[in-house]
């Protein structure tokens, strides 16, 4: 149900909007599931935001890659996508079982939220570096 949204947003503005707005949601749903304990509320509202993450996200990877990658390669760039989220997925799954066996399932979502406040970040810098007019040199 978040694809059809995000697609909009992709389509109106662009695809890093959506990846935006899907990466905040995630946040939000990582620090939810940090700190619920056992509230089924607030597990729901964490689960509702983590479909909304993967939604946005994943339609503003395929979007992109549509945009970006030349006709001849697409296919490639598309089976590069999904090598990079299997490897991604699995690297990311890996540390938070760790964390999760190890520490404790907030110390595994704290991480996960973590991360996705570094890309947050990494996003915010690159959309300032690409709004700003070139310098003459």
């Amino acid at each position: 149900m978040a694809s059809l949204p995000g697609g909009h947003l992709s389509d109106r503005r662009t695809s890093a909007h959506s990846l935006v707005v899907g990466t905040a949601a995630f946040l939000v749903a990582y620090l939810l599931f940090a700190g619920a304990g056992a509230s089924v509320g607030v597990l729901l509202v964490g689960f509702v935001l983590s479909g909304v993450g993967i939604g946005f996200v994943e339609t503003a990877e395929a979007a992109a890659v549509a945009a970006l990658a030349p006709e001849p390669v697409r296919g490639s760039a598309f089976g590069l996508l999904a090598g990079a989220q299997s490897l991604g997925n699995f690297a990311a799954s890996a540390v938070a079982g760790l964390l999760w066996t190890l520490v404790s399932a907030t110390a595994a979502f704290l991480w996960l939220a973590l991360w996705m406040a570094v890309a947050l970040v990494a996003f915010a810098m690159t959309r300032t570096r690409a709004d700003q007019p070139e310098r003459a040199t």
